[in-house]
């Protein structure tokens, strides 16, 4: 929930500051994260030098520790190495020589009320430790304390297995909290200064990055449906915006050529639904003017315009529902053979017209090889009405039409041919276009150009394949395949 309420709240602000956002973000982490650990070695390092010097300070300090034959301890003047630098004062060093049983033999210095800690360094130092060191926070016992802790090392007197004696010498650790305080200062101003540089350097290489993207929108802003021939610049570097300028055009080009498709098909559908009416009105003003009135001879002229126009207007609304897409089918198993019966069927009467032979082979009609497909019946009914019906169309008097269905593993193939003219090379390629007619003979063929523009349609839309070509001879095929079920 948390996770979403962030989500939502930086889903409101604009991709650059996203994404400097989420860049400052890492950078920073990374930079505290990086920093964090190398100070932490800084200090362990500075630590050890610390130790390291006090631990040859102890040394030097219990070389000249007399133990004399009863015991008593004589301290005389510390002689130390010249020129040796240490990272404490040695005037402010606490100096003690303790009894395993915790009695204090001796002291150097103004211990004022501060009792060091003992017990535990003899059980580390009896384990087998060289020395032990611990760090003194509270320091209000201590008179005249020169730093805020002191750093405090047990050191054995005695070479017995069992030490008796500990030399304990505390001193301020005013040198190593001063180098501390000055690195912890250093990054607690660089740390946010780095991270204020990474911001606006994030926000001006966003910038830098999406000025490709905001020319794009700008250009894309002013493209209007009158200047769809108008394209985004696409830019030399091989990058993720090279791609997305080429799809954005290749997107442009096709919403040009479907504007273009729906200006040319409202321009051929306005003339096919004119012709039948200026039919219409001129026969009306013949009427009026006849003297005769033949009155048969104009409702049936005029019923075969309203025939014509109800034929377009049926075959247009089909290419509506084609265009609507997959939410518009009603898909259902199917088996082709039944389609192509009552195809057959609605061809039938047309073929008798002309004496045609429709000749149907069916490949594979056992119930095992018979496959079904997915589709919707009434258009997948109406493409194979529509390419049956256009090799009758093409077909000469007393010829025959041939129809296979073969059924294969992952297919089902229907080829229609017909031994008409054929289809001239030159339009082949835009034989499935709105209002295409194929052929020389398509002024003595009835028809509006939309039969195969709408099985085409129906193919696509069913993931199927129409195809058509001409075969050996003369006529043409056309070819359906689809996926079975």
């Amino acid at each position: 929930m948390f996770l979403k309420r962030i989500y939502r709240f930086f889903s409101g602000f604009s991709i650059r500051l996203r994404l400097s956002i989420i860049f400052v973000a890492i950078f920073g982490v990374t930079t505290i994260l990086f920093n964090t650990f190398v100070f932490k070695m800084m200090i362990d390092n500075l630590q050890q030098d610390f130790d390291d010097a006090l631990f040859n300070y102890a040394v030097d300090v219990s070389e000249g520790v007399e133990i004399g034959v009863k015991g008593d301890l004589n301290f005389p003047p510390l002689r130390l190495d010249h020129g040796k630098i240490l990272p404490f004062p040695l005037g402010t060093a606490l100096i003690q020589v303790r009894h395993s049983s915790g009695a204090v033999l001796a002291r150097v210095g103004n211990f004022g009320e501060f009792n060091p800690p003992y017990k535990k360094d003899f059980e580390r130092i009896w384990s087998g430790e060289e020395a032990t060191y611990r760090t003194i926070e509270h320091i209000s016992n201590i008179p005249s304390a020169e730093a805020d802790s002191y750093r405090l090392i047990s050191f054995p007197l005695d070479n017995a297995a069992k030490p008796q004696l500990l030399l304990q010498i505390a001193v301020p650790m005013t040198l190593l909290e001063t180098q501390i305080s000055k690195r912890l200062t250093l990054l607690e101003l660089g740390i946010p200064f780095v991270l204020l540089i990474a911001t606006f350097g994030g926000l001006f290489l966003s910038a830098r990055a999406l000025a490709p993207v905001n020319r794009m929108i700008a250009i894309a802003q002013r493209i209007r449906a009158s200047e769809l021939s108008a394209r985004i610049p696409v830019p030399h570097a091989k990058d993720e915006i090279n791609k997305l300028a080429l799809t954005l055009n290749e997107m442009l080009d096709r919403i040009q050529q479907a504007f273009q498709s729906q200006e040319r098909f409202v321009a051929d559908a306005s003339h096919q639904l004119l012709t039948p009416l200026t039919i219409m009105r001129q026969e009306l003003e013949l009427l009026s003017k006849s003297e005769k009135r033949d009155v048969d001879q104009f409702i049936k002229s005029s019923l075969q315009e309203v025939d014509n126009l109800s034929n377009i207007v049926q075959e247009m609304l089909l290419l509506a529902r084609a265009d609507a897409g997959l939410g518009a089918l009603n898909l259902q198993e199917l088996s082709l053979d039944e389609l192509v019966f009552e195809a057959l069927t609605r061809c039938e009467k047309l073929a008798n017209s002309k004496s045609i032979k429709l000749k149907l082979n069916i490949d594979n009609q056992s119930d095992e090889d018979r496959k079904l497909v997915r589709g919707d019946k009434d258009l997948l009914e109406n493409l194979i009405f529509n390419i049956i019906e256009n090799a009758i169309k093409y077909s000469p008097n007393n010829e025959s039409v041939s129809i296979v269905l073969t059924y294969k593993n992952d297919t089902s193939a229907l080829v229609v041919e017909d031994n008409g003219p054929g289809i001239p090379e030159e339009q082949l390629p835009f034989i499935f276009e709105r209002f295409s007619r194929g052929s020389n003979m398509e002024s003595r063929v009835k028809g509006f150009g939309l039969g195969l523009a709408i099985a085409q349609k129906i193919a696509n839309l069913h993931d199927a394949k129409l195809s058509a070509e001409n075969h050996t001879g003369s006529g043409a095929r056309f070819i359906f395949v689809m996926k079975n079920i």
